[in-house]
């Protein structure tokens, strides 16, 4: 394995370290994993569902299910809306619940209020 020596200000430090503390907690070799990951989605950046998609389509199918579109047609809109991002964002997170890798919505806590926190800090 290589490795290679980055230098960064104090104050990107300690956001990188938030991060770490927020994604993997204490474990061994938390700051290499996500500083190995960051370097990834720079070198090849992944296609997934962002939070605001999502929220998208959430208002979408709310939206469409008043105005009694059926079904189907709701169903066929959101495969076209997702299409490849939906296809990607499964394959990753298969992947994340393998390596551990995952955010769950707080016990007792607002799915959709979840989602917007997310896409607001992406």
């Amino acid at each position: 394995m290589a490795q290679i020596l980055v230098r960064v200000d104090e104050d990107l430090a300690k956001e990188v370290r938030r991060i770490v503390k927020e994604k993997y907690g204490g474990r061994r070799g938390a700051l290499s994993l996500v500083v190995e990951e960051a370097l990834r989605e720079a070198v090849s950046p992944p296609a997934e569902i962002s939070p605001s998609t999502l929220l998208e389509v959430i208002d979408y199918v709310s939206r469409a299910a008043k105005e009694g579109q059926p079904k189907d047609q709701i169903l066929a809109n959101v495969f076209l809306m997702l299409d490849r991002e939906f296809e990607q964002s499964i394959v990753k997170g298969i992947e994340d619940l393998r390596r551990g890798r995952l955010r769950r919505v707080p016990k007792g806590g607002d799915p959709i209020e979840f989602l917007r926190e997310l896409a607001r800090k992406a």
